[in-house]
């Protein structure tokens, strides 16, 4: 069930992502009198499609990764081009337009992204603080000072209020060898300290990316314990059927002790359909019950009780940002530029081998992100939008032939020299531009294998 979750929130997520990237295209274009003959969501065969009123057929087609705006253009052998249409041609248009016109896809994907971000901000954010839990003396940022029950209220000078905060702070400093500045609080303390991260000898595995675990960064959610107590019996489940209520206090499993929540999942996870005994206390009482363990939809291997345990208040672990509506679309630009920034500076240690060919994601991998986040929540879900926009944005800018960013760089020349490029030096420049794209997504693809 998990697996076709994750495809229905990929497609939905790929849907709003490409119809934004395709839109700002065939907007501008109709802006500045050119004729738009398709514009189609998908590729291949096409599973609906209708002519509008304004003579554009719109196409959902059944692989949904990527898009096109198909335009009237003299140079399309496909097409025959009458003397009064001549006017409303691609090719007929000012380098100037076709540069706007070939812009506006990843531009769209970067208003997209403040959009999202803007409505987020406002609604409220929540996620994990900056309280640090235990922290490893031995660990990089051990070694510099920081120790549990500090929170982090700034890196290099920013401000940051979410671990995800952290995470990208640090993704920008992969492969630096300088200092990296912390602002800390210390609990019961309101007077802040500096810690001086030195990034000299931080060994990170860039084909996992696990940057805040390389570092040292340790939440305090991470150390927390959960009592095996219920909080919630799901009706029907192997819990109910087994005479679980909430409250009640699993004290062994068989012949196991069970002192959190955490044990009790691996126990149970590791006897699906199996009949055991539990030991609980009820109303003081303890009290001997048989279960039968039932089985996880998605994957019949695992365990699966019905129960949820009682857990500490969020305020204690997770933190809220909201702010008005100005605010919002001051943080939402900021938020889209240092996105923008990260994307640019990751490409770049991608490209020196600062970061290994083997951290790049697929569309297995975005698709699992669609799908956690948006089982997590609609903001989450809009974040992860937001993110996979700007990232779709970045790389249609590369100056590779066959995006966005290799017609701007013919047309750039254009502009420049008074002249095209020969049909010739673009032809063999697609030619290349494909078999990057194709290499590059094929080693997505695998490296998304490998972690299945």
């Amino acid at each position: 069930m998990t697996g076709i979750e994750n495809l229905l929130y990929f497609i939905v997520a790929l849907g709003i992502l490409v119809t934004f990237h395709e839109f700002g295209h065939f907007w501008v274009a109709r802006k500045l009198g050119v004729k738009v003959l398709t514009f189609s969501v998908g590729f291949g065969k096409p599973i609906w499609k209708r002519k509008g009123k304004d003579g554009v057929d719109y196409i959902i087609a059944m692989i949904p990764l990527g898009g096109y705006v198909k335009m009237l253009d003299e140079r399309d052998p496909d097409q025959k081009v009458s003397e009064k249409d001549k006017a409303y041609a691609f090719n007929q248009k000012s380098v100037w337009s076709r540069i706007a016109i070939v812009a506006a896809g990843p531009l769209a994907n970067f208003i997209l992204a403040i959009g999202l971000y803007w409505w987020m901000f406002m609604v409220g954010i929540t996620g994990l603080s900056t309280g640090m839990g235990n922290i490893d003396p031995e660990s990089v940022v051990g070694r510099a000072g920081l120790v549990k029950a500090d929170k982090i209220v700034s890196i290099d000078g920013q401000p940051v209020t979410f671990m995800s905060d952290i995470t990208k702070a640090v993704a920008v400093r992969i492969g630096d060898k300088n200092i990296l500045e912390l602002e800390v609080v210390s609990e019961g303390n309101s007077h802040s300290k500096s810690i001086r991260v030195d990034l000299a000898d931080w060994q990170v595995d860039t084909e996992q990316m696990d940057l805040l675990d390389s570092m040292g960064f340790r939440h305090k959610i991470d150390d927390l314990v959960v009592l095996p107590k219920l909080y919630r019996v799901e009706s029907g489940s192997p819990a109910d059927l087994g005479g679980l209520k909430a409250q009640d206090l699993i004290v062994q499993f068989e012949e196991h002790q069970v002192n959190s929540w955490q044990r009790l999942v691996e126990l149970i996870e590791s006897n699906a359909k199996n009949k055991i005994d539990l030991l609980i206390e009820r109303n003081g009482e303890l009290n001997n019950i048989s279960v039968v363990i039932g089985t996880r939809q998605d994957d019949e291997s695992k365990g699966y009780l019905g129960a949820e345990p009682i857990r500490p208040a969020r305020d204690e672990y997770f933190a809220v940002k909201k702010e008005s509506v100005l605010s919002s679309f001051n943080l939402a630009l900021n938020e889209t530029s240092k996105m923008i920034a990260l994307s640019a500076g990751l490409f770049k240690k991608l490209i020196t081998g600062d970061i290994s060919p083997k951290s790049l994601s697929g569309p297995i991998s975005i698709a699992k992100g669609a799908g956690d986040t948006g089982r997590a929540g609609l903001v989450y879900f809009l974040s992860f939008l937001a993110l996979i926009s700007v990232n779709l944005g970045f790389i249609n800018l590369l100056p590779v032939p066959l995006l966005d960013g290799g017609h701007l760089l013919y047309f750039s020349y254009e502009a420049v020299t008074g002249k095209p490029l020969s049909e010739k030096v673009q032809e063999l420049g697609m030619q290349i531009g494909m078999l990057i794209v194709f290499a590059l997504m094929a080693m997505a693809i695998m490296n998304d294998i490998s972690r299945l």
